[in-house]
């Protein structure tokens, strides 16, 4: 599938990465996040993509860094400055 933005794409390849690094198969997350399979699938596949709500789950049960997930050069963000900004205007820092 082709990429809509680099921010899919790295979302996509960092989560499913942790994934498999973690032994679980789309099933396990998506029950562990309790969504379907295919929710997962989607954002794997950048088809679908998270909004900010499940995006704090997903970071918060992950311990995966927004700078990690959303940017290829992550290992350049400052210690501390990466966050995620909540619906309700919060940072959130796994």
């Amino acid at each position: 599938m082709h990429s809509r933005c680099g921010l899919r794409a790295n979302f996509a390849r960092v989560l499913k990465r942790w994934r498999l690094e973690h032994h679980l198969n789309q099933k396990e997350l998506a029950g562990k996040l309790g969504y379907g399979h295919s929710i997962v699938s989607g954002w794997e596949t950048e088809a679908r993509f998270p909004d900010v709500d499940t995006m704090e789950y997903i970071i918060l049960y992950t311990g995966i860094t927004p700078c990690r997930l959303f940017c290829d050069r992550a290992d350049r963000c400052a210690p501390g400055q990466c966050a995620l900004l909540t619906s309700r205007g919060e940072a959130i820092r796994p």
